[in-house]
């Protein structure tokens, strides 16, 4: 189940002209193009156990793999997502052959996979979309080199945030402000609901943090940043998620992991995540820098759809024939398209909009009588199928369209 908002009304023209609908396509409309962007599998918390635990005062469960990495599970659970999604839009073409209407087969030319470099997580991430969009063509993913900055990932390069320096740190400290004035009740109740679990004397000593305590600026990569116990408490949420859908507190693995992991469970979840959500909204989905970060990679999307040439980072030019094109990035990205095009949502069935596997489409559609229109639609899993490996819901909202402001 899904719910849905936007800032901006759910159709109208963008300045390039184009037209954005979430309205059901007709039953004669035939599906022309797709752009994927997905948020990378079920990884480790980016920081050690070790690390974890300085800054909390808890011990912390151990990992199969080092930080920041895909697990097995991971793998496997993104795996089966990928394959839905290839169901969802026929790539293997199968109910073409036995339909009598005239549409292209979105999987020939073979679709083209973009990883982000930055990470091994994407890299492997794509190489799994990769295996699951063109399995008979075992075409790998593509990418810069591992460890490479990616423009399409990271628009913001060192020069603009050092010309923009002033206009960045007005942003945080105008996201600072609005924490402080207008702070939620749910994101208060979180904070009392992780403050309760993980570090219950942390507002009365220092002995473990406050999460409660007010936002700061400060500095990071050379770039204002927000600080505090909210922007760890955020962190801390989504590192108790990868916990669950993991499955640490499972009994193979109850040898390695503090008892306080076998406490969590989605109606914790449910109430420590708004935390995550809010600070995400704060530092990822507002500022000139996040219009920054998004805008090569929304160039690309826009001129894939229109049938445009386009080319990626390594100036790899992509044929106009090609009609299935996917990126393997990161809930920031997912984050930074949400705020360049004005959508908003959340699940009943997943307390994060935008956990591990979620995946953002955007079609292009036409008439029978030529007429050009645009979707997005979002593919996500419940936490109860990224716990257990499953893949979409289709009858219980696994992929609904957007109504997004302007494309």
């Amino acid at each position: 189940m899904i719910v849905l908002g936007s800032s901006l009304a759910p159709c109208e023209a963008s300045p390039a002209g184009l037209s954005v609908s979430a309205s059901s396509p007709g039953a004669q409309d035939r599906l022309d193009r797709v752009v994927l962007v997905a948020r990378h599998g079920i990884r480790s918390p980016t920081q050690d156990p070790a690390t974890l635990a300085r800054e909390t005062g808890v011990i912390w469960p151990e990992w199969p793999v080092v930080a920041g990495q895909l697990t097995d599970h991971g793998r496997a659970t993104l795996r089966v997502m990928m394959e839905d999604i290839a169901r969802f839009y026929d790539l293997a073409c199968k109910t073409i052959r036995h339909s009598a209407q005239q549409r292209p087969c979105l999987s020939r030319p073979a679709p083209v996979i973009w990883a982000d470099s930055a990470d091994e997580r994407t890299m492997q991430s794509g190489e799994i979309m990769a295996a699951a969009f063109t399995r008979n063509d075992a075409i790998g993913a593509q990418g810069l080199f591992l460890g490479k900055r990616d423009p399409l990932f990271e628009g913001a390069s060192p020069g603009f945030i050092t010309q923009n320096y002033g206009a960045i740190h007005q942003d945080v400290e105008g996201a600072r402000e609005e924490d402080r004035d207008h702070r939620s009740a749910a994101v208060s109740e979180g904070l009392a609901s992780l403050q309760a679990f993980l570090a219950p004397r942390g507002c009365a000593d220092n002995t473990e943090p406050c999460f409660a305590e007010a936002l700061t600026t400060g500095q990071k990569k050379g770039r204002p940043v927000l600080e505090g116990g909210g922007v760890l408490a955020a962190s801390l949420a989504e590192n108790l998620l990868l916990i669950y859908v993991e499955g640490l507190d499972r009994s193979h693995r109850e040898q390695t992991s503090p008892d306080w992991v076998k406490r969590i469970d989605p109606r914790l979840l449910s109430r420590v995540l708004p935390v995550h959500e809010a600070m995400a909204r704060l530092t990822r989905r507002r500022g000139v820098l996040v219009q920054e970060k998004a805008h090569l990679l929304a160039e690309v999307i826009e001129r894939f759809l229109s049938g445009e040439a386009v080319r990626l980072s390594d100036t790899m030019p992509l044929g106009r024939t090609t009609r299935f094109l996917a990126f393997a990035g990161h809930d920031t990205t997912l984050d930074a398209l949400a705020a360049r095009y004005g959508l908003d949502w959340h699940f009943s069935d997943q307390p994060d909009g935008t956990a591990p596997d979620t995946t953002m489409a955007f079609e292009r559609w036409l008439s029978p009588s030529g007429v050009v229109s645009y979707r997005v639609r979002l593919f996500h899993q419940s936490l109860a199928a990224l716990r257990e490996g499953r893949g979409l819901d289709l009858r219980h909202g696994g992929a609904v369209l957007l109504a997004p402001g302007r494309l």
